[in-house]
């Protein structure tokens, strides 16, 4: 009878044994997979801000490219009256109209960042939700 005790002991104890080498293999090949997952977020997300960085760059060096355009259009009518006063006394005096058409960008910049910034909280009260 102690053999047979034994017997079922050692028989249960193995089965056990064999099942948690099962079980830990299934565990391990899941963390693996996680980890590959991670991995590839990872990477992903890398990419998006090296993309955003490159939009802020030529968001930024197209703003500087239209200030120097809005500049270089003042000086152009600056040096016309100078040139030719008594053909061009329709335009306004120290390129009114250029000013205008700056501030205007301005503006419109302005909004766009105040714009940015709402959709900003926005999503921050959504993600404290």
């Amino acid at each position: 009878m102690n053999t047979f005790v034994i017997g079922v002991l050692v028989g249960i104890a193995l089965f056990a044994l064999i099942y948690s080498v099962f079980m830990l293999n299934k565990l391990q090949t899941g963390l693996i997979l996680i980890h590959q997952s991670l991995d590839a977020q990872n990477k992903a997300l890398q990419m998006a801000f090296m993309k955003i960085n490159k939009i802020e760059k030529v968001t930024e060096h197209t703003m500087q490219a239209a200030e120097t355009f809005v500049d270089a259009l003042r000086e152009s009518a600056e040096q016309m009256l100078n040139i030719r006063p008594n053909n061009l006394r329709n335009l306004p005096e120290e390129g009114d109209q250029f000013d205008d058409l700056r501030s205007a960008f301005d503006e419109g910049i302005r909004r766009m960042e105040e714009e940015d910034d709402d959709d900003n909280e926005s999503e921050e009260k959504w993600k404290k939700k």
